[in-house]
């Protein structure tokens, strides 16, 4: 698997040292290990590992730009990895409950304010929330961790966020393909993929929750 091209993108002095090397790291092993390493990164995001999974994606693109990796099998294996990764916050929210509150690890993401939050916004939003719920910055861990405890259908989740995904993973992909030979030009992206998309799917909610609103007083029963 080692006979793909290096990337040498590590020469952006404005880059912190930290986020150079994990880059670095990150991207040898896609390169090196292809498809395997783009699933395990993937996998490792779901459990903490300190590298965002739209930056795997990113990085994913940027390789088959690269000619490392062909870009159907590259976007299989990202998608199934994203899906993967999401139900299985899913059944961990699912079989350990309320008590992951008090968990060393998923207590830090998943505090009870959070989860009361949660609650309000299935109960407001609900498939809406986990369609676009997974392209809102720092709360898509929150959302399928509570969509377990919440004990939501598995076949609504899976549906609704393979749906999710199915928008979100070609466009991360595609984003690295397009700026694979610059990695501060990728960094912007991600910067911009992250917010563009937050604000997405936030107005689309928004327009969704009005919709049922709006809806809900014209089939009121009138007296």
């Amino acid at each position: 698997m080692g006979g793909g091209p290096r990337l040498i993108w590590f020469d952006n002095e404005r880059a912190g040292k930290h986020n150079r090397g994990m880059e670095a790291f990150v991207l040898t092993y896609i390169t090196e290990f292809t498809y395997i390493g783009i699933f395990a990164f993937l996998m490792l995001t779901v459990f903490g590992f300190p590298f965002p999974e739209d930056a795997v994606l990113l990085l994913s693109g940027a390789v088959v730009a690269q000619g490392v990796t062909s870009l159907m099998p590259t976007l299989t294996i990202a998608y199934v990895g994203v899906v993967t990764g999401d139900l299985i916050l899913y059944y961990i929210g699912r079989k350990y409950g309320i008590m992951l509150v008090h968990h060393k690890r998923f207590g830090k993401v998943l505090t009870p304010e959070r989860l009361k939050r949660a609650g309000k916004w299935f109960h407001r939003w609900g498939n809406a929330l986990i369609f676009w719920g997974r392209h809102l910055v720092g709360v898509r861990a929150q959302i399928f961790l509570c969509a377990g405890v919440f004990k939501l259908s598995a076949r609504r989740v899976i549906a609704y966020d393979s749906a999710s995904a199915f928008v979100g993973v070609p466009v991360m992909v595609g984003l690295g393909y397009v700026f694979g030979k610059n990695l501060p030009a990728i960094r912007h992206a991600v910067a911009s993929g992250h917010w563009a998309m937050s604000i997405a799917a936030l107005g689309l909610a928004g327009a969704w929750v009005l919709y049922r609103v709006v809806r809900g007083r014209r089939t009121r029963p009138q007296h």
